[in-house]
């Protein structure tokens, strides 16, 4: 029996069909492959935060996922990786690969595939509110569960730090990115939280400094 659970959708844009690699079958295989295994939104695995537009998997997996061989799936990563569409980060487990903006497809978060009334242009612009206010509060509780996740991590590691360290170290990188709509730690490139922490507790002199050496990293 054919499952019947929807789990949403991606918007491919038809200038794709100019799209440096569409020719290219085994890389273009693999880059719709990651667009539609990507998170779409924010999840814990294995004390790992994964965001939208990110997902955990392997050489070995992917060749097992797309019946190619792992020869042709590290070719086509190194192809992607290259011509900045994806960003990947190895451990000898696994990989976490991210995906980057891009003009072939929308931005990640990935849509849900949920209808959205489109308001006749002669109705009133008190219409639309509705919709506008379920957005927002979409978006601030999606925030509030992206820190909860990262507060968890941080907490894991009370019996190394103070209350205080980690009270404080919470609040300054969770501050919001109001352009980019992410958080102060996920506009890091490289993050590890232990190392973070102890630099943290080691430079956490005075709020000037402190800020002058994290924004600087």
């Amino acid at each position: 029996m054919e499952n019947s659970i929807d789990k949403g959708f991606i918007k491919l844009k038809r200038n794709i069909l100019d799209w440096e690699w569409y020719q290219d079958n085994n890389t273009f295989r693999v880059m719709l492959h990651l667009l539609l295994k990507s998170n779409y939104t924010t999840k814990k695995w294995q004390g790992h935060i994964i965001y939208p537009g990110e997902l955990i998997t392997s050489t070995k997996n992917l060749s097992k996922e797309l019946k190619l061989s792992e020869s042709i799936i590290r070719t086509a990563l190194k192809k992607l990786k290259t011509t900045n569409y994806i960003v990947t980060q190895s451990t000898n487990k696994f990989t976490k690969i991210k995906i980057t903006k891009s003009t072939i497809y929308d931005e990640i978060p990935i849509s849900s595939n949920q209808p959205i009334e489109v308001p006749n242009t002669n109705k009133k612009q008190s219409d639309n509110t509705p919709i506008t206010t379920t957005n927002k509060v979409n978006k601030e509780i999606e925030i509030k569960e992206r820190i909860e996740i990262f507060k968890t991590q941080i907490f894991n590691f009370r019996n190394q730090f103070s209350m205080d360290v980690l009270q404080q170290f919470l609040k300054f990188w969770t501050e919001e990115n109001k352009q980019t709509e992410r958080l102060r730690f996920e506009e890091e490139k490289f993050w590890n939280l232990e190392t973070r922490l102890s630099s943290w507790k080691n430079y956490n002199t005075n709020s000037t400094d402190k800020k002058k050496i994290y924004t600087n990293r």
